[in-house]
């Protein structure tokens, strides 16, 4: 495969299939999104508690996420990538139908709980086949690209999902009985565009697994023991990258609404374009200044450094200000500053991870950074605004559960400062 030109540019992937792979994460999130769109409409209609919200969304979520993803590993390093991909999106698909068929908490936590037994395939596989396809100095914006499915995906639930809110009244007439809430309609159309990608995806090529030989072992617990140190700083800082984002995504909806008095359309669109245009810029620019920079020590640390630094006053900003023209740019710029962490992160581990190891190094990973960002970040801002701000002050809650994930970020990457600046190749002499 050519290697792009040095110094040029192009929003094109080397590997077409990373266009594929890009709108399969496009519709994982935004059905992993619906329900932070809808989150006030599903709180009064079962009955829940900020704390059991934040529960449905993230903790059931994330625990057989993680879970999932610890049997996923060497499955990615093993069989075929995009068929393991199509039968997981079958699983999240009718999970989501569950989500809206849920009639209490149990139910909805049952349904967030399979939607992410269906999504644990999708990203160690997805990465690994990007850092499989595309050159070695394109990696980071096969990664971008991939990332930006996951931020048009939130886009796409909180504007299409916002705007049908708007359009549909509150119970739907659907002729089959009593009107159905609106936000289980939402749910229910999910399900028909992952059936075509699902199809699509069986359709592409894995040139690397199908054949008679099976892939050759390596083994894992050497390779992590002499790089422990690369694999702590930026598992930690990119940990607390992902918290801040997935705790400011689940509730950026409902603060708009609580603090600026926004009906729950118009905060769902309003965030929706504020997703869809300064997440991916952040991304293409996290990747671009990744390639540029990847072998110059921790492929992607300094990034992330610069982002969480940059994000600090931006969340402080966000969680502390009673104006609306100061929230939404502060808003814009931290969710800019966060897609650059955020490729650095993802893209980062791909470069000093082997190829034989890539499945076994990133579903681990994904496990404990979506376990802090969904299962943690969600409800721990819930219980704050319960139990300690109030719902009035849910502003507070969001800040007050972000500041201990910036200081561990931070201090990881300074303790693993001497990894910042030294050449790194960790990954030579092995078969990218």
């Amino acid at each position: 495969m050519r290697a792009s030109r040095p110094g040029g540019f192009s929003l094109a992937p080397a590997w077409p299939g990373v266009w594929l792979l890009a709108a399969a994460h496009l519709l994982a999130f935004a059905d992993r999104f619906i329900a932070a769109l809808v989150a006030p409409a599903i709180k009064a209609d079962l009955a829940l508690s900020d704390f059991e919200l934040g529960l449905a969304q993230g903790t059931a979520f994330v625990a057989t996420y993680a879970v999932a993803s610890l049997a996923v590993g060497p499955l990615v390093d093993r069989v075929h990538r995009p068929r393991l991909i199509a039968g997981g999106i079958l699983v999240w698909g009718l999970a989501s139908l569950a989500c809206g068929l849920a009639t209490g908490l149990g139910e909805f936590v049952l349904g967030r709980a399979v939607l992410g037994l269906g999504q644990a395939v999708l990203t160690p596989s997805a990465l690994a086949l990007i850092a499989a396809r595309q050159p070695p100095d394109r990696i980071g914006h096969g990664v971008s690209l991939y990332t930006a499915g996951a931020t048009l995906g939130r886009g796409t639930a909180l504007m299409l999902g916002g705007g049908l809110l708007a359009l549909l009244p509150a119970a739907v007439p659907l002729g089959l009985g009593a009107p159905v809430a609106a936000w289980r309609v939402l749910f229910a159309l999910s399900v028909l565009p992952n059936l075509v990608l699902a199809a699509l995806m069986l359709r592409l090529p894995d040139p690397d697994r199908g054949g008679r030989r099976p892939a050759r072992r390596t083994a894992l617990a050497p390779w992590l023991a002499r790089h422990a140190g690369r694999y702590a700083a930026i598992a930690i800082a990119g940990t607390a990258v992902t918290l801040v984002v997935q705790t400011t995504n689940a509730w950026a909806v409902t603060l708009l609404v609580r603090r600026f008095g926004l009906p729950l359309s118009s905060a769902g669109m309003l965030f929706g374009v504020i997703v869809a245009v300064a997440a991916p810029l952040g991304q293409f620019t996290g990747g671009r200044l990744l390639d540029r920079t990847a072998r110059r020590g921790l492929p992607g640390g300094r990034l992330i450094l610069g982002s969480l630094l940059g994000t600090l006053p931006l969340a402080a900003t966000l969680g502390l200000t009673d104006r609306l023209a100061l929230a939404l740019p502060a808003l814009a710029a931290l969710i800019f500053g966060l897609g650059i962490g955020s490729v650095a992160t993802l893209a980062g581990l791909q470069i000093m991870t082997p190829r034989a190891l890539r499945g076994r190094v990133t579903a681990p990973f994904m496990a404990c950074i979506t376990l802090a960002g969904f299962g943690l970040g969600p409800p721990l801002v819930g219980l704050l605004a319960d139990r300690v701000f109030g719902e009035a002050a849910l502003g507070h809650a969001l800040l007050a559960a972000s500041l201990p994930a910036y200081g561990a970020g931070l201090v990881a990457l300074l303790l693993g400062a001497r990894y910042l600046g030294r050449p790194t190749a960790p990954a030579a002499g092995m078969r990218r």
